[in-house]
């Protein structure tokens, strides 16, 4: 099964757990923290509900019906679902092999921990991150709403963040989440949050180092490394899945979303007489 017994028991002891077509699904609204909007949030769904034609259009037919005042859906699927249109990727999330290598060039540039004195720096590179995704992905984020999700990411308890330099200074960082949990699969594992590379720097060499660090610190955790890519509209997405899957990753889950009116619109086209 794709979800941990653990979770489906706590979600069921919540009352969180509902069944369509026999099978079991969990979902409930949220709200974008950039965008404010009000989303479906289908945190797990049965495989044989995604994957069959007639179960998944009850289920889109029974969530919408339910959730009327949603603007759009999210929903999370396995590595072999593949949902069709109009669902589109959102994020896939990657994992590395346990047994995949990562190596770092011996003149390669340096890396280090960051402290404390690197907050602003760090701040300023995750917001620019969090604004470069949304714009992506056509979705309205407000400069403060990235700050406060960038100062929620660096208060995150048992967060690590590396930096690469060049001539002395600092020109990117990799930031970790040294011990995120994924409640649905019940796994403990260390989740790469954000690369990134100034312009200008030898981008290849310091995001070969900062990864190769970052593998160093899965590894010494004896936590597997998981990461994840964000689909915009240009298909650059996908791109960028295929050659982390060339190098060792291997997909361990996905999120796909569309828009609520778009997916009524297809599941009443597809009514059966």
């Amino acid at each position: 099964m794709y979800a941990a017994e653990s979770y489906l028991k706590s979600a069921r002891d919540a009352e969180l757990v509902r069944t369509v077509s026999g099978l079991p699904c969990v979902a409930g609204v949220s709200t974008d923290p950039l965008s404010d909007e009000r989303r479906l949030l289908v945190e797990y769904a049965d495989p044989e509900l995604l994957s069959d034609d007639e179960a998944s259009r009850t289920l889109w037919r029974t969530l919408l019906a339910d959730h009327p005042e949603v603007s759009a859906l999210v929903v999370r699927a396995g590595a072999a679902v593949l949902l069709p249109e109009p669902w589109h990727r959102d994020l896939t999330y990657v994992r590395l092999a346990e047994d995949a290598t990562v190596p770092a060039a011996p003149d390669g540039p340096r890396v280090t921990p960051a402290q404390e004195e690197h907050r602003p720096l760090l701040t300023d590179w995750l917001v620019r991150a969090i604004l470069h995704a949304a714009r992506e992905q056509d979705r309205p984020a407000g400069l403060d709403a990235a700050r406060a999700e960038a100062g929620a990411l660096l208060d995150t308890p048992s967060r690590q963040s590396l930096l690469v330099w060049e001539h002395d200074v600092p020109v990117g960082h990799a930031t970790v989440v040294g011990q995120a949990w994924d409640e649905i699969t019940a796994e403990t594992h260390v989740e790469l949050v954000d690369v990134l590379v100034e312009p200008g720097a030898d981008g290849p060499a310091a995001r070969g180092a900062l990864v190769a660090a970052v593998a160093d610190l899965a590894r010494t955790a004896r936590l597997p490394l998981t990461g994840h890519v964000v689909h915009g509209l240009d298909g650059g997405g996908d791109r960028v899945t295929t050659a982390l899957c060339a190098r060792g990753w291997a997909v361990h889950h996905r999120y796909w979303t569309t828009r609520a009116g778009e997916l009524a619109a297809t599941v009443k086209g597809d009514r059966r007489p």
